[in-house]
């Protein structure tokens, strides 16, 4: 096995999870809209705890990985299946550091209109994660068949 389809392996369970994780906290952020008090904290802390412990990681390491790749394959850019795949990668770093944003803001709201407020978009933000995933899908699987 070379190095990579080392890296390639590492990069799409670290998408996995990545995806799964960033997912995960958007629905538990939707629960806890419907909660109060320490039912709402606890899902909130929870949500923060999977974004800085599954979720950063699992990002890190895709972007790494994916680095990776492209530095052990420049020509990757000729390719005109990677444009797509590039763009969804940076568009789910963008709705990662945004949802991280959302976490904090919601864990520190004090109140039922801050908290609200803070994760009013979090279901567009989920389904920016999984459309974003599914282009990624997409550019890679059926873009790369095609082209081959």
């Amino acid at each position: 096995m070379n190095t990579l389809t080392l890296l390639l392996a590492a990069h799409v369970l670290a998408v996995i999870f990545w995806v799964g994780s960033l997912v995960s906290i958007t629905r538990l952020l939707t629960l806890a809209k419907t909660l109060s008090g320490d039912a709402r904290a606890k899902l909130t802390d929870g949500a923060r705890a999977v974004y800085r412990s599954v979720s950063s990681s699992a990002m890190g390491i895709a972007l790494l990985t994916g680095l990776g790749m492209i530095g052990a394959n420049t020509g990757i850019f000729r390719m005109g299946w990677f444009h797509p795949k590039l763009t969804a990668a940076l568009v789910m770093l963008a709705l990662h550091f945004v949802l991280g944003v959302k976490v904090r803001k919601a864990q520190a709201a004090t109140d039922d209109a801050a908290y609200q407020s803070a994760v009013a978009s979090v279901g567009a933000l989920q389904w920016g994660v999984v459309l974003t995933a599914t282009l990624a899908v997409f550019a890679v699987v059926v873009l790369k068949t095609m082209m081959h």
